[in-house]
């Protein structure tokens, strides 16, 4: 069973520029959407309909995402909850996974920085039109 506060505590925290993490702006993809959420809770692990609902992804798409990224060894299944219910994580040993955390983390810094630019230009034409 899913715990619904669980959900909303990490989808509001998955929220973010343009509600695309750095992956997904690349390369426009579910898994590039499931990835980021991965990358970004590297620490935890997930069901598919966890994973599914908060990265706002239909179940059958997460279903049939997964073994692509189990094979590409993104994602591993960290334990199987009552013999059926696999929670997945991100692949904490991979050669695979640190290139795409690195890129995500450089990607992020870089969206950070030009928002903060663009708030210190925009703070600055204010004063200039008082």
């Amino acid at each position: 069973m899913v715990n619904d506060n669980r959900i909303e505590e990490v989808s509001s925290e998955y929220q973010r520029h343009d509600e695309m993490g750095p992956l997904e702006r690349c390369f426009h993809s579910a898994a590039a959407r499931i990835a980021d959420f991965l990358i970004i809770h590297k620490s935890s692990d997930f069901s598919e309909s966890e994973i599914a609902q908060m990265t706002e992804l239909s179940a059958k798409t997460v279903n049939r995402i997964m073994p692509q990224l189990i094979s590409n060894n993104i994602a591993q299944i960290k334990r199987t909850i009552s013999g059926r219910t696999k929670m997945y994580w991100l692949h904490p040993r991979s050669k695979a996974t640190e290139h795409l955390e690195a890129f995500v983390y450089e990607t992020a810094s870089m969206l950070a920085e030009e928002k903060i630019r663009q708030e210190e230009i925009r703070s600055l034409n204010l004063k200039i039109d008082e």
